[in-house]
């Protein structure tokens, strides 16, 4: 792995809301920025002006670093133009990247957000932590204040948990954020009621619920104990709650500064998908969401 986060951008307004996430990010770590841009030559017609083409390909990283150096004249920028698929290009750069950057579109905020074929594939595919960001919400973060001392003070960082099998990579890559971000850590465990109460929820008392309660909240306070003793300076708030785990922690991400959500590193066989919760953590979670795969 090198010191380097990469982002992948097409000159868009949500990929320079990823470049902006992105340069913060490369500070907070004291690491360097690789600047991915990938595209594919289309064959000329009589018609065509490949000296446009030309200009284009060459236009846009070079303005995309020299805006980096205006506002982060620090930060070590590396540029990359790549003929190619951008997917496939992205996922090889995955191999030895710190962390892959990426922007998407809003549709509304009844609709979701538009998570692209190419921002679908490497999410699923990456061999590295993948956060998918939002144009409006860098907006309101980034924008209105460029120094350090102006900058609002971050939400807490979510973190989504899954305790049949619990992920190291997920929590440690949740608590590092909430330590690099001088904020809090928002740990959410969404239980559903045991299957022989699930068609009948009336069968099922408030003794025997809060029992229930008890020893889900038990069993995530167990899985976090050894992350609040690596890093004390993070204030942990645990939330256990019974329902629907998509609908719950995207809910409990709504004023948050970052939701890591993780993605199960299948075996070749099975091919690679992404969980419903991850699915629907991309598409309407407000924050950036960053997708952590582990095994």
């Amino acid at each position: 792995m090198t010191d380097t986060i990469a982002v992948g951008f097409d000159g868009s307004a949500e990929s320079q809301a990823a470049i902006d996430w992105a340069a913060l990010e490369a500070e907070r770590q004291g690491v360097g920025l690789r600047l991915v841009h990938v595209w594919r030559w289309q064959p000329h017609t009589s018609a065509a002006d490949p000296d446009k083409e030309h200009e284009w390909i060459a236009r846009v990283p070079r303005e995309a670093a020299q805006r980096l150096a205006e506002h982060h004249p620090g930060l070590r920028v590396e540029q990359l133009s790549v003929p190619g698929v951008a997917a496939d290009v992205l996922i090889e750069l995955t191999e030895d990247a710190r962390l892959l950057v990426l922007g998407s579109r809003a549709l509304g905020r009844a609709s979701g957000f538009l998570l692209g074929s190419v921002g679908q594939e490497v999410t699923a595919r990456a061999e590295c932590p993948v956060v998918l960001v939002r144009a409006s919400f860098q907006d309101e973060e980034v924008r209105e204040s460029r120094t350090p001392r102006e900058r609002p003070s971050p939400g807490p960082v979510v973190v989504g948990l899954d305790l049949v099998k619990p992920s190291r990579a997920i929590l440690q890559f949740a608590f590092e954020a909430a330590a690099l971000r001088g904020t809090g850590l928002r740990a959410v465990h969404v239980w559903k009621l045991p299957a022989v109460f699930t068609y009948g929820p009336r069968m099922i008392d408030q003794t025997q619920r809060s029992e229930l309660g008890r020893r889900e909240h038990q069993l995530l306070s167990t899985a976090v104990l050894p992350w609040r003793e690596e890093y004390p300076q993070v204030t942990v708030d645990e939330q256990a709650a019974p329902g629907n785990a998509s609908r719950h922690l995207i809910e409990r991400a709504d004023d948050a500064s970052l939701l890591v959500v993780g993605r199960r590193v299948q075996r070749p066989a099975l091919g690679t998908r992404l969980g419903p919760v991850t699915q629907a953590a991309l598409h309407h979670a407000t924050p950036p969401v960053a997708v952590v795969p582990h095994i």
